[in-house]
């Protein structure tokens, strides 16, 4: 059972050690009771077994803005799945699995909770496209530099940006040609430019280091249960993105093998019938396929218990 929905975007008492088989569980030879032992051989299904025992450690992901909108959807679909470390610069006094963390002032303090991390998925902004730079400025554009810094820095494995429609937003002016992720942006807003400035700055970081950075340019999510109904108007119809593709959408982001290429957008939005927003690259090499259809005749009766 997940929780309910409430709550945007933007942890940890002590993180797992690396796996280590205990002496105890390992398989006793003794080569006086086996004449045929020999200190070179090796039993390959004792191998096979060590090699399966160290890929059942749970992946370790880190969160920001873990009590956000989609910080709070992500940690109920996650929570039996990986190893959760949650930062937020406002918890709160009933969330005491998130650590308090001002991500725009870089500070050794939260940067330690990075270091043995595998993938790093930033949520954390404020997520008021309406907001006027200024406003904008230390959550968006300094907390996401020194996310992506301290990441790189602590040899993380792979970078989950949270980037938006809103790079592209401006396309919703022009024609009805479908929005792909090749083609030239278009921001509508100085947050959609500043989520640029961060695709821009992972294709850098993923250039530079060695790890991947996926940026998902998300289309509508609202809060809560997030229903279809609800939604605004037609352009947010199109660009929906419901609660379950929202956590397959990211599941597919944290998951996908993708050794072929260090930098990857992609737009996360359902499959809305008529929708412009192209989903060629997440289902090609993601392999994310959602299912929702903001205009279909019946929905998926998808309470927070449901969505996984």
């Amino acid at each position: 059972m997940r929780p309910d929905w409430s709550a945007e975007e933007e942890g940890e008492e002590g993180k797992p050690h690396a796996h280590r088989t205990p002496e105890s569980d390992l398989p006793i030879i003794n080569p006086d009771e086996d004449e045929d032992y020999d200190d070179d051989d090796e039993d390959p299904d004792d191998d096979e077994a060590l090699d399966l025992d160290v890929d059942s450690e749970p992946r370790i992901v880190l969160i920001t803005g873990a009590c956000g909108n989609i910080g709070r959807k992500l940690r109920a679909a996650w929570e039996d799945v990986y190893d959760l470390i949650l930062l937020d610069s406002n918890p709160g006094e009933d969330d005491d699995d998130v650590f308090q963390a001002d991500l725009s002032i870089f500070d050794e303090e939260w940067i330690t909770h990075f270091h043995g991390v595998d993938t790093v998925v930033h949520l954390a902004a404020n997520s008021n496209e309406m907001c006027s730079l200024d406003e904008l400025i230390e959550p968006n554009l300094d907390a996401m530099a020194n996310v992506f810094n301290a990441a790189a820095l602590a040899g993380v494995d792979r970078i989950v940006f949270a980037s938006s429609n809103h790079v592209m937003g401006d396309y919703r002016h022009l024609d009805d040609d479908p929005i792909a992720v090749d083609l030239p942006p278009r921001p509508d807003n100085a947050y959609g430019m500043l989520k640029l400035i961060g695709e821009r700055l992972g294709q850098s970081l993923a250039l530079a280091f060695d790890l991947t950075f996926i940026a998902l340019r998300i289309g509508w999510v609202q809060e809560g249960r997030n229903r279809p109904e609800t939604l605004p108007d037609d352009w947010s119809k199109k660009m929906w993105l419901s609660n379950h593709d929202l956590v397959q959408l990211f599941d597919a982001a944290v998951e996908a093998e993708i050794e072929d290429r260090s930098f990857l957008v992609v737009n996360g939005v359902s499959r809305n019938h008529g929708t412009r927003w192209d989903l060629t690259a997440a289902a090609e090499i993601l392999g994310y396929l959602p299912e929702d259809d903001a205009y279909a005749t019946e929905h998926r009766a998808e309470t927070a218990d449901e969505v996984s």
